[in-house]
């Protein structure tokens, strides 16, 4: 049999078949998920944008690890109808195992050639002068602040006048010009705000979910979904801005200097995305704040939670072997032979 069948059929099966019927499950679990007391607290939770990346990760993810153990010296495929002549190695399996991961590596690869195509524009001497003094009062007065100072950058143009960039250790950028326009608590509420989406790594979380989306046949049915989850994000770190020192006048002040009538697309963190609309609101919850400051934040380890879940799931199949993989590439190779391909 060709070593191309399984591969190819294999990754035809996954993605049209396997990923689709996962999404149907995650979307009538989002849909049947009830609402929370705080319906931002609850779109923005780790757990839905878990549901929303699981259906293409989840199966991607064992199926590569599994691919790879596998084709590990030592580690034949225990039942096959194809005579391998007793060596270690699938070539089926690799090629099964390359297919699946060629689409994620090439998403990551993109989106990171243009973050680096994307240079700092560097302001002039004196405007860059005059912004640093103004950023050094600040950071003065916030020892939060202070303590990100390295992480943030001042640039002559931006993709947003502020922003949150990169993915393992996110670089916030603000223009200089926002810096001198905006007073001393307006500064400080935006840049507690970024600091938030960089602790978060919410570049990181946005780029997952994105590229599993593109991957996905039916992304278009949880598409919706991080979206709501995006705009969560937002306003979960205006209320923990707040939390942290912020004056929730002063951040409702900084939206709107920066506000922009058109969303940002889903992989960019920018305080003024999310239309008109979405600023409305966020606004209208921060003069609620103002009339009764939030609870002090609680941080909850469900982001790491599920960076465990994650681990498990990749090293799964070579601490309790890969049988369904194995089942996988016999099923197909039957039906190859019943159909006279073999």
């Amino acid at each position: 049999m060709s070593p191309f069948w399984f591969p190819v059929v294999g990754s035809v099966l996954v993605f049209f078949g396997v990923v689709p019927v996962l999404s149907l499950v995650a979307r009538s679990m989002l849909w049947l998920c009830p609402q929370g007391a705080d319906p931002v607290t609850h779109q923005g939770s780790p757990w839905r944008l878990l549901l929303v990346v699981a259906p293409t990760l989840a199966p991607l993810t064992w199926l590569i690890s599994a691919s790879i153990h596998q084709s590990e010296s030592g580690a034949p495929l225990a039942a096959c109808l194809v005579d391998r002549l007793g060596q270690a190695q699938f070539n089926d399996v690799i090629f099964f195992g390359l297919i699946l991961f060629s689409p994620l590596g090439l998403g990551v690869v993109r989106h990171l050639r243009r973050e680096r195509n994307r240079a700092l524009s560097r302001p002039s001497a004196p405007l860059q002068q005059a912004a640093s003094q103004r950023l050094q009062a600040v950071y003065q007065h916030t020892p939060r602040l202070a303590r990100y100072r390295q992480r943030i950058h001042l640039v002559q143009h931006g993709i947003a006048p502020v922003c949150t960039r990169f993915l393992f250790r996110p670089q916030i950028e603000i223009e200089a010009n926002l810096v001198l326009q905006l007073d001393e608590e307006e500064l400080k509420a935006t840049l507690l705000h970024e600091v938030e989406h960089a602790c978060a790594k919410d570049p990181l979380r946005l780029l997952v979910a994105q590229v599993a989306l593109s991957l996905n046949p039916l992304g278009c049915l949880l598409t919706s979904e991080l979206n709501r989850y995006h705009f969560a994000r937002e306003a979960l770190c205006d209320k923990r801005a707040v939390q942290c020192g912020a004056d929730p006048l002063a951040l409702a002040r900084s939206i709107v200097s920066v506000a922009s009538p058109r969303a940002m697309p889903s992989t960019i963190v920018a305080l003024g995305g999310h239309g008109l609309g979405g600023i409305r609101l966020r606004v209208h919850l921060l003069l609620g704040y103002a009339a009764c400051r939030p609870a002090p934040a609680q941080r909850r380890p469900l982001a790491g939670l599920i960076s465990i879940l994650i681990t498990l799931l990749a090293l799964s199949p070579h601490l309790t072997g890969a049988a369904p993989l194995a089942v996988f590439h016999v099923g197909i190779e039957r039906a190859a032979l019943v159909l006279g391909l073999g």
